[in-house]
């Protein structure tokens, strides 16, 4: 059950650091990186402008409603986050790797007594 709650926490916590990492991210592209981020923007124009996209093969209900929540925003959004995403994952890895550096590796204490049983 500790597991789960220990696991749960830590999905959380990635969320919460994506989203902040996206508004870095935009700030950061805004101040420094002016003509990737309109790249980023035009390759997300590029998607949303593509012809199954414009015009899937649903009905016409369908298609207002894909078009409405389908734009260059979302796609753009969308990006976005899954570049915040692979950071934060990259981060969590990186911090996890230096703590277990460290601190060592975690002893379970069912091996702990094996170890000690052999050796005696």
């Amino acid at each position: 059950m500790w597991v789960f709650v220990r696991v749960m926490s830590n999905a959380s916590a990635k969320i919460v650091a994506t989203f902040f990492m996206v508004i870095v991210l935009m700030l950061a592209g805004l101040v420094l990186f002016p003509q990737q981020l309109n790249q980023l923007n035009d390759f997300a124009n590029y998607i949303a402008n593509q012809e199954w996209i414009r015009n899937p093969d649903i009905p016409e209900q369908g298609k207002f409603l894909f078009r409405t929540l389908v734009n260059e925003s979302t796609i753009f959004g969308i990006l976005m986050t899954l570049i915040a995403r692979a950071i934060v994952e990259i981060l969590f890895f990186l911090i996890g790797l230096m703590w277990r550096i460290a601190n060592g590796q975690p002893v379970d204490p069912v091996e702990a007594a094996v170890q000690e049983r052999m050796e005696s």
